[in-house]
């Protein structure tokens, strides 16, 4: 980030500096023709070039100081192009950034009627990379064209940028009937170099913001993230999207087989997600496992489509890692080539995985916390079925129906969180009777029917009394309510009843008469589904009664779309 701001004010201070200097920018150029089997070269020579010119051998007036109203790269394009048109037909004008890490340049604009490519070039480029590589400007033809019986050769004339440490250059293709004039494009040219360098500049400072600005969005935001799958889901999204890669995974470390597997993915095959499975050292991530180096690949151009991984041609690969140790690897790949991959994106991507690492850490500790705090309740929800030797079981069998039919509709975590809690204590309230009425062979008295049915206020009361469980109380409360309002607690009916408390409701009366009393033995499950069927629409709500049902005999998790979430 520091070097993007020093940049931005170094190519502003170019833009000045160029005015006092032009004379020496003009002789500072020198002119190399590269040959390509299309034309033979012209090369000149420095004395040729330092020759004076007559009027008459000058087909231009002297350069004027064209200096852009800004530094957006289009403008200064055109800028260049206006400056060369006196000598040539411009049909385009074209800045290039070097990326070190892949060996290639990447197009940053373009301007004119026959624009290049966008996809990346290679730093061997006989005219754009050799004046990047050698550092000064260059001039060889491009390609013969013919129009209406007259021949063109379109030449390029390359000027090699240095904004701070990166390096680029800037490229201007001419139709022309003769050989252009190299000396004279570099005098025409030389006015713009320190706004060209700006513009190029520039597109790095924003590049460079660019990222830092999506990575502190992402820090806010995996800091904010509780829950493990969260952190990895928001962390792959990230990667992908600063990336614009087409596939990408996140790999982490087995706890049983210290191997990394595909937790997280995108763009990949299901198969190749579900069996992929690498040693410290084995392959790509593995590597990168092993080093805690970050590694960008790029494919040769001719490698066979045989040979590629799953059709990726490029990747990057960075460890998930912080100051505690590595705990994974993410990746994105390309199927192109070459690919957009930079340096630029790996730096990203690294800072990316330090991030995920301590969000990631972070919601493992919040998930123990809670399991800890869960496991503590369902052994005091455990504890006092002692009182009761016919409903020992009975509590985790209700947890389970409940949990199973609150993810068949969907719960959000914390709704699906207060169901689990709910499940275990929705029957404290039992505890205070004194005696396991509702496992009692004979009639209950009026003054101990009327004690059962405070049970769900009594444990609405206890529960209330802690703010952690806040979402529990209504789930307690409501759970002997009636579909057909004829129920206890507090007379609602239909859909006003919590969704929780419906779901707990028939999943309580499920294990209940599966389960064995003094006065009877356990139904089957097939008669108890017929009775849920039968009190469906009074006593129980139907549609959490044909969930259960499918869960029992289908294995399906269904619900209706009205009730997802």
């Amino acid at each position: 980030m520091a070097f993007a701001v020093l940049a931005f004010f170094a190519a502003i201070a170019a833009v000045a500096w160029s005015q006092p200097f032009l004379g020496i920018l003009g002789g500072a150029f020198a002119v190399v023709a590269i040959g390509t089997s299309v034309l033979p070269a012209r090369h000149k020579t420095p004395e040729a070039d330092s020759t004076p010119q007559t009027p008459a051998a000058v087909s231009s007036p002297s350069p004027e100081l064209r200096v852009p109203p800004t530094l957006e790269a289009d403008t200064v394009l055109h800028a260049l192009a206006d400056a060369v048109a006196p000598v040539a037909h411009v049909v385009a004008a074209h800045m290039w950034l070097e990326d070190p890490s892949s060996a290639t340049l990447r197009l940053v604009s373009a301007v004119g009627p026959m624009s290049p490519s966008t996809q990346p070039q290679s730093l061997d480029d006989p005219i754009l990379g050799t004046s990047i590589t050698s550092g000064v400007s260059t001039l060889a033809p491009l390609a013969r064209m013919q129009s209406g019986g007259v021949e063109h050769v379109i030449w390029r004339f390359a000027v090699p940028l240095t904004p701070g440490t990166s390096r680029g250059v800037v490229g201007v293709d001419l139709s022309v009937t003769a050989d252009p004039d190299g000396a004279q494009l570099a005098r025409l040219s030389a006015p713009l170099r320190g706004a060209l360098t700006g513009s190029l500049a520039l597109h790095v400072a924003r590049t460079e913001t660019e990222m830092a600005t999506a990575l502190i969005e992402v820090a806010r935001d995996l800091s904010r993230k509780l829950d493990p799958d969260e952190v990895l889901t928001a962390a792959l999204q990230t990667a992908m999207r600063i990336s614009e890669a087409a596939t990408g995974s996140i790999m982490l470390i087995d706890d049983t087989s210290g191997r990394l597997t595909i937790v997280k993915a995108d763009g990949l095959p299901a198969e190749v997600v579900r069996d992929t499975s690498l040693s410290e050292g084995e392959g790509i991530a593995g590597w990168v496992l092993a080093t805690g180096q970050p590694l960008l690949i790029e494919d040769l151009p001719a490698k066979p489509k045989s040979g590629r991984r799953h059709g990726i041609r490029s990747a990057v690969s960075v460890p998930i890692s912080d100051a505690d140790g590595t705990m994974g690897v993410l990746n994105v790949g390309s199927r192109g080539f070459p690919a957009r991959f930079t340096e630029s994106h790996m730096r990203a991507l690294e800072t990316l995985g330090k991030q995920t690492a301590v969000a990631l850490r972070n919601a493992n500790a919040v998930t123990s916390s809670r399991e800890l705090y869960f496991e503590t309740l369902k052994a005091l929800a455990l504890a006092l079925e002692t009182k009761d030797p016919y409903s020992r079981g009975g509590t985790e069998r209700v947890l389970s129906y409940a949990t199973a039919i609150g993810d068949a509709f969907g719960l959000p975590d914390a709704q699906r969180e207060a169901l689990r809690v709910a499940a275990l204590l929705h029957d404290i309230g039992m505890s205070t009777t004194g005696e396991a009425l509702g496992s009692l062979s004979r009639p209950l008295s009026t003054l101990e029917h009327g004690v059962l049915k405070l049970h769900p206020q009594i444990a609405a009361d206890i529960l209330s009394e802690l703010p952690a469980l806040q979402g529990v109380v209504p789930i307690v409360y409501h759970h002997h309510e009636w579909f057909d309002g004829h129920g206890y607690g507090g007379g609602l009916s239909g859909e006003t009843i919590p969704l929780g408390a419906r779901i707990l409701a028939v999943a309580d009366a499920f294990v209940a008469m599966t389960s064995d009393r003094p006065y009877r033995a356990a139904m089957s499950q097939s008669q108890a589904l017929a009775e849920l069927s039968d009190k469906a629409g009074a006593q129980f709500d139907p549609t959490v009664v044909e969930v259960l049902r499918d869960l029992l005999t289908q294995g399906i998790d269904r619900a209706p779309v009205r009730q997802r979430t």
